[in-house]
């Protein structure tokens, strides 16, 4: 029993130690320049077009130079692009659709998305495409997103 408690906490440390943080991926500079105009290339960003324009605009909300452009797919449900601020140029997300499920509990917070201008790192905590659900963690790297890490959701809250 004692082996099985020992097993259990070195297992948690392990994971917290595991854990990035926004500190890591850090961005010195940040874009004060005037914003560039959107160019959309793909077929989800012309059909939110109207969103991707009136959010991008100065100043950014992540990376330094981009703003996470975020709109409403449902109920819980947040989809995003990112815009550079100083090219105009427009990425995907790293997923079409988040959706979230307060029922869980997710590691590190509740927010579905969690990110900041000083920081390369994008934390999404939902299930993209409704399924897989947890905390996922993804480094941005100028044009695209790469994921780091996955932890899956906890149990169901209690009601």
């Amino acid at each position: 029993k004692q082996g099985l408690i020992v097993g259990l906490a070195v297992t948690l440390l392990a994971a917290a130690a595991e854990v990035l943080t926004f500190e890591e991926f850090h961005v010195s500079e940040v874009f004060h320049g005037p914003a560039a105009k959107p160019v959309l290339r793909t077929q989800v960003q012309e059909r939110f077009a109207a969103q991707i324009r009136d959010q991008a605009v100065a100043p950014p909300n992540f990376a330094g130079r981009y703003k996470v452009v975020e709109w409403g797919c449902g109920t819980s449900c947040v989809s995003m692009v990112v815009a550079d601020l100083a090219t105009g140029n427009v990425y995907d997300g790293p997923f079409s659709i988040l959706g979230y499920s307060s029922n869980y509990e997710y590691e590190g917070g509740s927010d579905e998305l969690e990110y900041l201008v000083s920081s390369r790192l994008l934390i999404a905590r939902g299930c993209p495409e409704d399924k897989n659900c947890g905390a996922y963690y993804f480094e941005w790297r100028g044009d695209h997103f790469a994921r780091l890490r996955f932890a899956p959701h906890g149990p169901l809250l209690p009601k």
